[in-house]
């Protein structure tokens, strides 16, 4: 409730200073709107049908390019932890993919799927994949010895303790990933969208942007911002049950 509540704190304050600064004229009004011009914007979007019909499209792009790049980057990460080898030779290969802009590789993949849903997705799963790969094989790798040799005294084979032990214990560390890979999700939706076009919420912030209609572009930014907040406290549910053990161990140390 406390870090709850200093974010609520933390956007007044951002919103108080966005108001003085356009009121006072220091940015010209015409490139930073007044917070009511935002606010009769986004009013006039959520009362849209056509706002919704683009809202909805880019959520569904960005939670099932998520879900799948989330599942395709653990089932990795499991099998690298039980393969040592292929572990390290993935390494490279990570470091090399995971520094590319997932937008930049849209105009190679526009000669090769199409300006399809299929590009879509391609482009959102490989920016989101890395970083729960990374902290999944990180964590996996990195359990501690005790845990896994007690196991091993009790006759518990190696996919069993990679099941029961590793990645139970690895889920508080996999699920930092999942949090920056859903951020990226968000990110990579709409910065496709936007070089694409058509339907999503990135093609029509390229849209008013290009059509000089600032409220509107910063009100579909303020609205991508919620959605990421939205997106955040979903994950952090989502992490409770799996790996709130971490949060609950922590706090009984803290109170002992």
């Amino acid at each position: 409730m406390f870090m709850l509540a200093r974010r609520v704190v933390g956007l007044l304050i951002f919103l108080v200073i966005w108001e003085i600064v356009t009121a006072t004229g220091i940015v010209s009004p015409d490139y930073m709107p007044r917070l009511a011009d935002i606010g009769a914007a986004i009013w006039a979007f959520v009362t849209s049908g056509d706002f919704w019909r683009n809202f909805f499209a880019t959520v569904q792009r960005m939670l099932l390019g998520l879900s799948v790049a989330i599942v395709l980057a653990i089932s990795v990460a499991v099998v690298a932890a039980r393969f040592a080898l292929l572990r390290r030779a993935l390494e490279p290969i990570t470091d090399v993919l995971r520094s590319l802009p997932p937008p930049a590789l849209v105009p190679l993949l526009i000669f090769v799927l199409g300006i399809t849903p299929a590009l879509f997705y391609f482009v959102i799963i490989f920016g989101c994949m890395w970083a729960t790969y990374i902290s999944a094989s990180n964590a996996l790798s990195t359990v501690e010895p005790v845990q896994v040799n007690t196991a091993r005294i009790y006759g518990l084979s190696e996919w069993q303790i990679l099941w029961q032990i590793r990645l139970p214990a690895a889920m508080p560390e996999i699920f930092t990933g999942i949090r920056l890979s859903a951020s990226v999700s968000l990110l990579a939706t709409t910065a496709t969208e936007m070089l694409l076009g058509g339907d999503g919420l990135g093609a029509m912030i390229y849209n008013a942007g290009f059509s000089l209609l600032w409220d509107q572009m910063y009100a579909l930014m303020f609205i991508i911002g919620l959605l990421g907040i939205f997106m955040n406290l979903a994950v952090a549910a989502a992490r409770w049950p799996l790996a709130g053990w971490q949060t609950r161990y922590a706090s009984m140390g803290a109170t002992a």
